[in-house]
């Protein structure tokens, strides 16, 4: 696979309830279906939900056996406090890797992207305790997490296209690193109210502050109404004002904020608020039509517009009967907790030959690392046939060396007999004549058992 030069955005918010993983899971497929290899990482510890909108594509849609970015964190700092024993080779050599936390999704994007996702972590009965006992402060200051997530960062960077990271809300350790240390350039979704604009504005004026004028920052509104126009549009004027200074980046002349060069901004990004999406954590890529004005996914794809430098800007659907399956595998059951399979069962040979293309997809994405292990399982192999015919040559040689010392003394007694016949038939006395004829007699049997005995199909 070739290298890569992978953009990491963080998808962030003030407050909960901004629509920011939708958004993030419907900019996902949206890069995919226009060929790109995605990767998305749920960085909110204290309130995973990333996962729910990948549910019925997940092997383990709970994660409960599935490890993730928590338990890489401690994985990393177990490694990193364990000394290095004298005379063996150092345990920071063994340092785990974000890779080793990544799970695939099981879609069929026809063998152009692909999107990878990386858990908050193991949802099971000590998640909770895993997040709130990890001391950050310790493992950026004492265990050096800093340069473990740059070097991690910079592996994924070459690995993918796109790194979409779904922040925790607020201001706290975790966010910090994925507003300030991680992204290539910051998305901050906020609601048409003062807690949310004042606290998502605060927080990107501070990133500003430590990534610099040039760290280019898009502020999202979502969830607008069409009730109560009047307030809503004194609001949304309000807004603009206060993320004008953080827009400057986009303007064709950049030498002063401009508020009328940021207008058609805010009319692209503006997300409307759809009740449907209140209920089912479906994505818009499988309900909204690309490009539909005032739906949820058309301004994601404007989105998705800007973050890519215009690259990128419709959803490549799937075929209708597709997506309404996929739409029904995320509606409330009485047996929620059960998986529902999102393929058309009459479809079943397309499932299986896409099964198969996302398998070469994996293998050529890990091309090194197969042909690493199929070279080193053939060393192994044939390691071993060589032992054993070394073993098969050494016992050959083994067998062959006493065949011929007993042959040496098969023509050792053969030449005595020759000796003792000679001898017999110049003895006068029957007597003595008897018995050295039945000594010739003992000799030339003697001769005649080892001679079979070193028979080849008596020999190895």
């Amino acid at each position: 696979m070739s290298r890569k030069d992978g953009r990491f955005v963080t998808f962030y918010s003030y407050k909960g309830g901004s629509g920011r993983t939708m958004a993030l899971a419907n900019v996902a497929w949206i890069l995919a279906s226009n060929g790109y290899d995605v990767l998305l990482i749920d960085w909110d510890l204290e309130a995973p939900g990333l996962h729910r909108y990948l549910r019925p594509f997940l092997i383990d849609p709970e994660l409960s056996s599935t490890p993730g970015l928590i338990d890489f964190v401690w994985d990393a700092a177990r490694v990193n406090m364990t000394p290095a024993h004298e005379g063996l080779q150092s345990a920071r050599t063994e340092f785990p890797s974000l890779e080793n936390y990544v799970v695939g999704l099981d879609w069929d994007f026809h063998d152009k992207g692909s999107i990878s996702f990386i858990p908050a972590g193991r949802q099971d009965e000590n998640y909770a305790q895993r997040v709130n006992t990890f001391n950050w402060d310790n493992f950026y200051e004492r265990l050096g997490g800093g340069n473990l997530l740059q070097a991690q960062r910079d592996i994924l960077r070459a690995n993918y296209d796109y790194i979409l990271i779904d922040s925790r809300t607020g201001v706290s350790d975790t966010s910090s690193i994925c507003t300030v240390q991680m992204p290539d350039l910051l998305l901050v979704f906020f609601t048409l109210n003062r807690q949310s604009i004042k606290g998502a504005a605060a927080v990107a004026a501070s990133i500003r502050a430590q990534r610099g004028e040039q760290f280019p920052i898009y502020p999202v509104p979502t969830r607008i109404e069409n009730a109560q126009s009047d307030k809503r549009d004194a609001v949304l004027k309000y807004a603009r004002r206060i993320f004008a200074p953080f827009l400057a980046h986009i303007q064709f002349n950049q030498s002063q904020i401009d508020p009328a060069q940021q207008a058609s901004y805010w009319r692209t990004v503006a997300t409307p608020y759809d009740s449907y999406y209140a209920f089912e954590e479906v994505p818009a890529v499988f309900r909204d039509e690309p490009g539909d004005p005032g739906k949820v996914l058309a301004s994601n794809e404007r989105i998705c517009s800007w973050i890519t430098d215009q690259l990128v800007s419709s959803l490549q659907p799937e075929k209708e009967e597709l997506r309404e399956a996929v739409v029904q595998a995320y509606v409330f059951t009485e047996d929620d907790d059960i998986r529902v399979e999102w393929e058309p069962r009459a479809d079943a040979f397309n499932f299986f030959y896409g099964a198969v293309e996302r398998l070469q997809r994996q293998l050529r994405r890990n091309l090194w690392r197969w042909a690493t292990i199929g070279f080193g399982l053939f060393f192994i192999v044939f390691a071993v046939m060589f032992l054993f015919k070394l073993n098969e040559l050494s016992m050959a040689k083994s067998d062959l060396s006493i065949a011929q010392s007993e042959l040496s003394a098969s023509k050792s007694l053969l030449t005595e007999v020759l000796d003792d016949a000679q001898r017999a038939l110049t003895i006068q006395n029957d007597n003595d004549k008897n018995k050295s004829i039945g000594a010739i007699v003992n000799k030339i049997t003697e001769v005649i058992v080892k001679g079979q005995r070193n028979q080849p199909g008596n020999a190895k």
